[in-house]
């Protein structure tokens, strides 16, 4: 076409905006067009099974890289990262820019905390709220949140609870940042004795 190819790619979306490609689809790299529905499903499938066999082998090597965890710390770190899949599922089901923004957050804030206990297991006896309150209470807000959202008519009820889910989760982030901060309480301790004995 004698064409750049960023050229090519924004007259392809173009097209695509203005309905002229009906069925017409680009992938995540823009480099492929897909010109039906049914061959754009079966690319998100094929990404999404992707996705998920990595997140797969990521939990099947999780604590392999410190042996001497006890099988109750595993678990706990097993019950984590089933607890951040839901949440990295919701958001994905949450279509909002903002609040997907602070979902986003939440699950970086959760995945460092059990990266954390990973590499300092005595910390577990930190998580018990964590594992048995807060987690479980953030999941059940979102998925309440996710159903909210899906009405079709979003009437003052809707829109008032979703809004109130919106503000608690400002508050578990920073719950979760606190807790998150308390984890490295000894490693801090640490590291001021050894500038005391420096100086």
């Amino acid at each position: 076409m004698k064409k750049s190819r960023r050229f090519v790619v924004k007259d392809l979306e173009y097209l695509i905006e203005k309905g002229w490609f009906r069925q017409g689809h680009l992938d995540e790299q823009r480099t492929c067009l897909m010109i039906s529905n049914q061959s754009y499903h079966q690319y998100t499938d094929l990404m999404k099974r992707t996705k998920e066999q990595e997140e797969q082998r990521k939990r099947e090597t999780s604590g392999s890289r410190n042996p001497q965890l006890t099988p109750e710390v595993r678990e706990v770190i097993r019950s984590g990262e089933a607890y951040i899949q839901k949440i990295h599922a919701c958001n994905e089901a949450i279509p909002g820019e903002e609040i997907s923004a602070k979902i986003s957050r939440m699950e970086m804030l959760v995945d460092k905390i059990f990266d954390r206990v990973e590499q300092e297991p005595e910390s577990v006896e930190d998580l018990h709220r964590l594992m048995t309150y807060y987690l479980p209470t953030t999941v059940k807000l979102l998925e309440a949140y996710e159903d909210l959202d899906a009405q079709p008519i979003q009437g003052a009820n809707i829109l008032s609870s979703k809004q109130e889910i919106e503000k608690t989760l400002d508050t578990l982030n920073t719950a979760f940042e606190k807790l998150l901060d308390s984890l490295f309480e000894e490693k801090a301790w640490d590291v001021s004795s050894d500038i005391s004995v420096l100086n």
